[in-house]
């Protein structure tokens, strides 16, 4: 028997010999609980990922916990990697270390701390399959047995979970009725007797642990935490040495249209506007409040009552581990603010069906301030932690009856929204030749409806030469089905030196004005440069579609600052070969730059003729739908490229062969928002974030 990996239990039940009180039951704490708080994209960052700052967070510092629990919070989840941070199944001392630090700040504070075994890999939630049970079962019963016996002499304020979303990015997909979980394998019975077993695991590895554990606080989740299927866990309820009494039940609550849908799709729109609160000029995107609506008030009362049912009225306390939305920041004016102002009251009303029902909601907080965020207390500038969103702050004091915080976030978003200098999009498009050629710079994104927007402005500026006997700047669209439609913006000659402003009208009101084949679909639109002995640089900044009733709305709100300001897929061609000229297109993000020369002809795919990309180093842009990377390696092999949201779950993947030298990959996703990339070749890995679009 290997001890160092199989008898950590019971060694530490042996050792575990002092006497201890029996601590409260899980019933007693939850009107103490009130709303809690998750310090997400954090503590439970892979090892191999950067650790707690990976993902663009810092280290929880003291005047941050100050913050949270001043904010009125009485609860703080910690999503935390160990699998990551272990060897042979020992977690690092370091690391438990690090964690320890954590909760101790928040215990100081009398806050309640909810320790979590999170993603981390999937080494879990990824294997409830009977075939992983026993590999699982091990590194369960050890980590959780390392765990408790650290914090076994804490009090009922620290709280154990056994998982995160166990099953939610299983990695099988198929078709037909087996696989009827959204192209994943069904989660039945079978799969939740495995699950049992791994709560059972952790439940019987932290009572065995010596100290205040035999009684202590334990959550166990629900199937991928979906509420839907709550059944199958009250049905399968795990055994507790401790007797009744001592365990909660953990859902989380997303509803998908409204919190994390990021693309209307042909089975239904995103949801921008609350129920009650909808908008009179984007009826399309309201969502409404039958209690069929996925959100709407009647559906998560409905929802928590089965909650209540199942699991409070029998003496098992019910948190929802994590409840957001994400904030739509590509809105603008009135639409923007009636969209904040419904997530407020969506948080408001979400927590206070909670209580009424007797659970306990804990917040997801990201930490990111840029679209698509959920943060609550600001942690990622230089400044003491300060609140990020009043507004659904207040609308969570509300339902727990503590008086407002002075403060306004919406108004300062919509102000900002209509700002364009704080928004738009910079490209520097580089291009030479001694023939007649053609440059193209063009914008591609899924299908997007145009329908409401009356011109596009932008500003342009050139920095070079032409042979002045013909130049031409075009400006095109392809909608409907890639059909091209272009106006002539005139000659270059006119742009030399200065910037100029350009408005192109897609009602015929004003010159230049341009046609669509469908306005409703949009799937590309660019800058098209033709002439003859052409040399230089070509500006694009401050991109905005100007709607019906003159408000703005920025491009794919391209925000300065971010990590990717760059969009496009540019190419050249010979008007008259059709073999492809050499270009150098300039990628900016944030302190670098990197210069990469291509080659495309119409015969082969984009490739790289040479590069100036530093050994080690990934780059990456982001494209609307898509993540590009080129990386270098020094051998040929088997390489993966894996991209990850920021709730650690899997939304794009490819295998691949990589070559000795420069190497480019493409990964496609309709997800929009912080992701993470890994490229991994042996024992060689590259990491990045990236701010999908």
């Amino acid at each position: 028997m290997n001890l160092k990996f199989m008898g950590v239990a019971a060694l530490l039940a042996i050792s575990a010999t002092t006497a201890f009180a029996d601590l409260p039951k899980a019933t007693e704490l939850v009107s103490k609980m009130g709303f809690g708080y998750n310090i997400g994209n954090t503590l439970e960052v892979p090892a191999k990922q950067g650790g707690p700052t990976g993902w663009g967070n810092p280290m929880p510092s003291p005047d941050y916990i100050d913050s949270i629990q001043k904010a009125g919070f009485k609860t703080i989840r910690l999503p935390t990697a160990w699998y990551s941070h272990s060897s042979l199944g020992q977690i690092s001392k370091v690391w438990l270390d690090s964690v320890q630090t954590v909760v101790d700040m928040c215990i100081k504070r009398d806050l309640y701390v909810v320790i979590n075994s999170h993603w981390d890999t999937g080494w879990l939630e990824d294997n409830v399959f009977a075939e992983n049970q026993e590999r699982v079962l091990k590194y369960q019963t050890n980590f959780w047995s390392h765990i408790a016996y650290r914090f076994k002499d804490y009090d009922e304020h620290v709280i154990f979970a056994s998982a995160n979303e166990p099953g939610v990015n299983d990695p099988r997909g198929g078709s037909g009725a087996e696989y009827a979980d959204n192209g994943q394998l069904t989660f039945g019975d079978s799969r939740m007797k495995i699950l049992k077993a791994y709560h059972e695991a952790a439940i019987k590895a932290i009572r065995e642990a010596g100290g205040n554990n035999p009684t202590r606080t334990i959550v166990v989740q629900m199937p991928r935490t979906e509420i839907d299927k709550y059944e199958l866990l009250a049905q399968n309820f795990p055994e507790d040495p401790a007797g009744k009494g001592y365990i909660m039940a953990e859902a989380h609550y997303y509803p998908y249209q409204y919190s994390l849908m990021e693309k209307d799709e042909g089975w239904g729109n995103q949801f921008y506007y609350y129920d009650g609160m909808g908008s009179a000029t984007d009826a399309s995107h309201n969502m409404g409040s039958a209690a069929s609506v996925v959100g709407s008030k009647l559906y998560t009362d409905a929802q928590f009552d089965k909650l209540k049912n199942a699991f409070t009225d029998k003496g098992i306390p019910v948190i929802i581990g994590e409840m957001g939305a994400i904030k739509r920041m590509d809105l603008t004016g009135e639409n923007l603010r009636l969209h904040l102002q419904g997530r407020a009251a969506f948080y408001g009303y979400t927590a206070q069906s909670a209580k009424t029902h007797g659970i306990i909601p804990i917040v997801w907080d990201t930490g990111a301030e840029n679209n698509k965020n959920m943060t609550i207390i600001r942690r990622q500038q230089n400044v003491v932690p300060t609140i990020f969103d009043y507004e659904v702050l207040n609308a969570l004091r509300e339902a727990y009856s503590m008086p407002p915080l002075e403060g306004n976030s919406i108004d300062s978003y919509v102000n900002k929204s209509l700002d364009d200098s704080e928004k738009s999009f910079k490209a520097t498009y580089q291009f030479q030749g001694d023939t007649a050629e053609t440059g193209t710079l063009s914008y591609k994104f899924s299908a997007q409806d145009w329908s409401q927007y009356k011109a596009i402005s932008f500003d342009m500026s050139f920095d070079g030469s032409a042979d002045a006997s013909w130049s031409a700047v075009v400006f095109f669209n392809m909608s409907g089905n890639w059909d091209w439609k272009q106006t002539d913006l005139g000659s270059i000659s006119n742009l030399n030196g200065s910037k100029r402003t350009y408005t192109v009208s897609f009602d015929g009101s004003s010159s230049p004005s341009i046609a669509f084949t469908d306005q409703s679909k949009v799937v590309a639109f660019g800058i098209n440069v033709q002439g003859t002995h052409v040399t230089g640089n070509i500006e694009l900044d401050n991109f905005t579609l100007i709607k019906k009733d003159d408000s703005k709305v920025t491009l794919l709100d391209f925000n300065k600052g971010e990590e990717m300001e760059t969009g496009g897929i540019a190419s050249v061609a010979n008007s008259s070969t059709g073999i492809g000229e050499k270009i150098n297109f300039v990628f900016k993000a944030n302190s670098y730059t990197d210069n990469f020369t291509y080659e495309n002809t119409i015969t082969e795919p984009l490739k790289i003729v040479s590069h100036h990309l530093a050994a080690n180093k990934l780059m990456v842009r982001a494209l609307p739908g898509a993540v590009q990377a080129v990386f270098t390696t020094a051998n040929s092999g088997r390489t993966s490229a894996k991209l990850m949201n920021s709730l650690g779950q899997v939304i794009a993947r490819a295998d691949f062969n990589a070559v000795p030298g420069a190497n480019a990959i493409q990964l496609n996703t309709s997800f929009r928002g912080p992701a993470f990339l890994i490229v991994k070749q042996g024992s060689q890995q590259y990491t990045a974030k990236v701010m999908l679009r």
